[in-house]
């Protein structure tokens, strides 16, 4: 791990990750501990390709990834933003999952004061995808084999930045999952700034 990084993403795979990046680079500097955040702040841990579930590695890694950012935390201002589909679950689900990863590691679940970020889409990526970049989706179709896909990503993450900025109200459009990610990302602003 680079003793730089001041953010880990725990993600299904590198479209959830580079999907991260590109938001993570739009947060304003007070927010990213007094500077703007660059690519070697920024540690992406994603699922190895075409060995299994991803999502379920994910929840695997979960309590390590955790474990590093609160020992970490005591010293530094970081943050743990966890990217994992709830695929045809509930979001709910997903959240429960995560937290009994934590318990089965004897691990404290996620505290109001962690600047531990869950984003949970549902179905997949690709629909937040679609959704911020102001088309018409829903949660049960799967979207993830459309083509060009990846260009949406930066104006996705744009729309994202714009629709978590404090007192933004997201359209009509947006779809629960994602309107759930808003408050999760704000965290990354609640951080203690007084660390380095």
């Amino acid at each position: 791990m680079s003793s730089l990084a001041r953010v880990i993403v725990l993600a299904e795979d590198e479209r959830h990750q580079r999907f991260i990046r590109q938001y993570l680079y739009r947060v304003p500097a007070h927010a990213a501990g007094g500077r703007q955040y660059q690519t070697h702040d920024i540690r992406a841990v994603t699922a190895p390709s075409g060995r299994g579930s991803a999502e379920q590695w994910v929840r695997s890694q979960y309590p390590a990834e955790v474990k590093e950012y609160r020992r970490r935390s005591k010293k530094l201002s970081i943050a743990l933003i966890v990217a994992i589909d709830a695929d045809t679950r509930e979001v709910d689900q997903r959240l429960r999952q995560l937290r009994e990863a934590l318990e089965q590691a004897e691990l404290a679940v996620r505290a109001d004061g962690d600047t531990i970020v869950h984003l949970i889409p549902k179905r997949n990526i690709e629909t937040w995808l679609f959704c911020l970049s102001g088309e018409n989706v829903d949660e049960l179709t799967n979207y993830s084999q459309s083509p060009d896909i990846d260009a949406l990503i930066p104006v996705a993450a744009a729309t994202f930045f714009q629709w978590s900025r404090t007192n933004a109200v997201p359209p009509g459009q947006c779809v629960p999952s994602l309107a759930a990610a808003i408050p999760e990302v704000r965290r990354l602003e609640q951080r203690n700034d007084g660390l380095n």
